[in-house]
């Protein structure tokens, strides 16, 4: 295959810098050998088996997904420790499920003693086991249940009634994080997280039943620990690409950011505005956090905002004139990452300026195909 350059590249395209990349993993993977716990790394960021493989590399001891295409697809190529972030609730994940986990160590998470019910149904069905985390929810109020007692109440019942879906731990996601304020902001969504763990596994054990996974997540907060506590594994996913919004949360320079998006200019309506090709179906149209300056950051071009997003054009403006013609390819690192992966089919990988790869984007969409 011929590769493609930077200048004849078709845009908007995916580009990912390859040394930044490997730094990022290597970042992360001392992080956690510090802090003491296991990596879980979320490969819904990613979705790809190369970078997959450089983290597996790099100690991690399992892949955190959210669908279950993505499971199955790392485990067609043999990663076989995985936990599926997302309740087995629906008929095909229940009855693939067990063949999953007859090939792969794998665990769900669940919150509801009725989505218990299910599991333990369906393992039943097919003969088998499968290992759950309960979801403790620590202030994102999406899934999960009250830390404490209330949730320890709940295992408990859990683990009276049921047998073949088997309780292994809990979980927590520390998502408001992305909601701070400041960097003291995102270090109170960390101790949160240690916080929920902490006070539900205490309260479990005063019910005589031992939390052997005690797993948080978010980039965000991986970095911000300053002590690991309670927690024994940690899932961050952003961290292999970070974007414009760790940028904008103070995790990290934009020097980190591995991933950006190549466009050409089509347009220049006036002097202080140019317009893209890489709209919203090629950069993610989110703002995850108030402190963000448009839709991502232009690199080498600081001046230069990304205002608003069509489908097909991305309107970019600047307080001065802006000195580049029609044809000039910029480079934009989105705010969301993991959401800018799943809108494009490959990614152009770069060492030193140079394309040197073309690695597909292999688990996005929800089906084999």
């Amino acid at each position: 295959m011929r590769l493609p350059t930077l200048e004849n590249a078709i845009t908007p395209a995916l580009v990912v810098d390859g040394a930044v990349l490997r730094d990022n993993v290597v970042g992360m993977a001392t992080r956690a050998d510090a802090l003491g716990v296991e990596l879980w790394p979320h490969a819904k960021t990613h979705k790809s088996l190369r970078i997959a493989g450089l983290q597996r590399a790099r100690g991690a001891a399992g892949l955190t997904v959210s669908t279950l295409h993505e499971a199955e697809r790392f485990a067609d190529v043999g990663f076989d420790a995985l936990l599926l972030a997302q309740p087995p609730v629906g008929r095909w994940r229940l009855e693939a499920l067990p063949r999953l986990a007859s090939r792969a160590s794998l665990r769900v998470v669940v919150d509801g003693l009725e989505t218990v019910a299910l599991l333990d149904e369906a393992c039943r069905r097919a003969g088998s086991s499968i290992r759950y985390l309960w979801e403790v929810d620590c202030g994102v109020h999406r899934c999960g249940t009250a830390p404490g007692a209330v949730t320890a109440r709940l295992v408990a019942e859990a683990t009276r009634s049921f047998g073949a879906a088997l309780f292994d731990g809990l979980m927590t996601f520390g998502g408001h994080a992305y909601a701070a304020a400041d960097e003291a902001g995102v270090e109170a969504a960390a101790a949160d997280e240690r916080d929920a763990l902490g006070d539900t596994a205490q309260a479990l054990a005063a019910l005589g039943i031992e939390t052997a996974v005690r797993s948080a997540g978010t980039t965000p907060t991986a970095h911000a620990l300053a002590d690991a506590g309670p927690i024994t594994e940690i899932r961050p996913g952003n961290y292999v690409f970070y974007d414009a919004t760790q940028v904008a949360l103070g995790v990290v320079s934009a020097d980190r950011c591995a991933l950006s998006v190549l466009a050409t200019v089509l347009a220049r309506p006036d002097p202080r505005r140019l317009i893209l090709d890489s709209g919203s179906k090629a950069l993610a149209a989110e703002r995850l956090t108030a402190r963000s300056r448009g839709f991502g950051l232009v690199a080498g071009h600081p001046e230069l905002t990304v205002e608003r997003l069509y489908e097909e054009h991305a309107v970019v403006t600047s307080p001065e004139p802006i000195q580049l013609p029609l044809g000039s390819r910029l480079r934009v690192v989105p705010n969301h990452a993991c959401t800018t992966v799943n809108l494009h089919e490959r990614m152009l990988v770069v060492e030193s300026g140079e394309v040197v790869d073309v690695w597909p984007v292999d688990a996005r969409g929800w089906t084999r195909g």
